[in-house]
């Protein structure tokens, strides 16, 4: 007569060892999950930004409430026909102070302003100022971290957001600030030192 054998599932030691295992899993999966998903919040924050600046160089500088409608209606469309998910975005109202037009939407902010010129740049004055647009977190603790930056008149570049921590409308890129320091140096020439000491990095 052949004995019982009692299942091996009946033993509490399987358990635990298949909860430790699971466990485990789980602890070396979810930094590569939050990974992804900043990475895909931030390519989206640099997609915007670039939509709306083209979609700012298709007329003439809004002066009305009209020209900022048909600038969301632009920027929205280019987004949009591009793949970009645009359901979620919202326009500011009223902007910040200095900004033309700001949007934002779950975690960045986008915000499109004019560009001062350079201290050693001639301005005609008959010349259309230069446009610029900031993308920057909407929270410090949310799961975007960098801020870009995409002017008319110089190189677009991004910052990890370190020394500065943009986050917010309280502490939002000032139009103007993320250009080159005057007289600022570098060993690299895939960098530079802002106005407000940010380290941008051209891409």
């Amino acid at each position: 007569m052949l004995a019982f054998r009692p299942s091996q599932w009946r033993n509490p030691a399987t358990w635990y060892l298949l909860l430790g295992f699971s466990l485990l899993g789980f602890s070396l999966w979810m930094p590569w999950l939050a990974a992804s998903r900043t990475a895909r919040i931030e390519v989206r924050a640099e997609q915007l930004a670039h939509w709306l600046l083209e979609a700012s160089q298709l007329a003439p500088p809004p002066t009305s409430e009209a020209d900022i409608e048909s600038l969301e209606a632009r920027f929205l469309m280019l987004a949009t026909c591009r793949g970009t998910f645009t359901r979620d975005i919202e326009r500011v109202e009223p902007p910040p102070p200095g900004a033309i037009a700001c949007f934002r939407n779950k975690h960045y902010l986008v915000q499109l302003t004019e560009s001062p010129p350079a201290s050693t740049e001639r301005f005609a004055e008959d010349r259309l100022p230069a446009l610029e647009v900031t993308a920057w977190p909407l929270s410090s603790v949310g799961p975007g971290h960098c801020a870009f930056f995409y002017p008319e008149n110089a190189e677009r570049a991004y910052t990890r957001n370190l020394r500065s921590e943009y986050a917010g409308l309280d502490r939002r890129p000032a139009p103007g600030r993320s250009h080159r320091r005057p007289g600022a140096t570098s060993r690299r020439f895939d960098t530079y030192t802002s106005d407000d000491d940010e380290r941008w990095i051209y891409f």
